[in-house]
């Protein structure tokens, strides 16, 4: 009898996809499966195809039109007001989704966050932004091909296609770490220095890959879109697939209360 009263007030506490089932193995989160794959590789496709089409139209159609003509405006602008001073503050804000740095970056907030709340829900939510992000803009960019700003650059790229900017929607997909934040607290504060920050590095990586005649600023703004699409996708899918893992262990336990509720009758 005391089991199984045990058992419903465990079936009977509230739980929500942001709550943690004390009694799971981490193994048992992992919430990407054969649905899940196959969502996430449906967007990959539908993201790649949207962003193609705009970046056939700056290179093809609209090549002579007044928005390619600001592009290359803007990077002029940039490329007149340089300054040694300068120079280092946007290699500063480059590097803060360069490569390397996003990817270590990314891997330390996932392990710090699997160790805290031990699941899967959170660490993919933000590796898998990453992923995805990373996946269109790599086929983004080699389809375009895109010529980078006519303008002297302060930096070298192996990637010489400037359409999206791929360092832009990078530090856009940090923004899933803001997600996270908003999912385990209500404290004003804390969520507002979460979106400050989620700004402000990709205001400061933008204006940076601008400065050093990287990017136009039309890639500047469709990598942002890109980023932020990639973290709005992925939240998304993970959470219905947390939530409804959720569903089956209470659904589980549920029949776990019901069968003590009979041995102990």
């Amino acid at each position: 009898m005391e089991k199984a009263s045990r058992a419903a007030r465990l079936v009977s506490r509230p739980c929500g996809y942001s709550c943690v089932m004390s009694n799971q193995r981490i193994r048992d989160t992992w919430l990407i499966g054969k649905h899940e794959a196959k969502v996430l590789a449906a967007l990959y496709i539908a993201f790649t195809a949207v962003w193609f089409v705009v970046g056939w139209a700056l290179t093809s159609p609209f090549k002579d039109s007044w928005i390619v003509r600001s592009d290359q405006s803007v990077a002029e602008w940039f490329a007149d007001g340089r300054t040694d001073g300068l120079n280092s503050l946007s290699y500063v804000g480059s590097m803060l989704s360069d490569t390397l740095v996003k990817i270590v970056v990314t891997a330390i907030i996932a392990v710090a966050m699997l160790m805290v709340w031990r699941r899967w829900l959170e660490p993919l939510v933000v590796v898998v932004s990453l992923v995805l992000e990373a996946l269109c803009f790599i086929t983004i960019t080699t389809l375009v091909g895109r010529p980078r700003p006519d303008v002297p650059r302060l930096e070298e790229s192996p990637v010489n296609s400037s359409f999206p900017s791929g360092h832009v929607a990078a530090a856009v997909a940090y923004s899933a770490i803001v997600v996270v934040v908003f999912w385990h607290t209500r404290r004003r504060w804390i969520r507002a220095l979460a979106v400050i920050l989620g700004v402000f590095v990709p205001v400061c990586v933008g204006l940076a890959r601008m400065y050093r005649g990287m990017h136009f600023l039309s890639d500047v703004v469709f990598g942002a879109l890109l980023g932020g699409a990639s973290v709005l996708a992925t939240a998304v899918v993970l959470r219905r697939a947390a939530e409804r893992q959720q569903r089956q262990v209470r659904s589980d336990e549920s029949e776990q209360v019901t069968n003590l509720a009979h041995a102990s009758t």
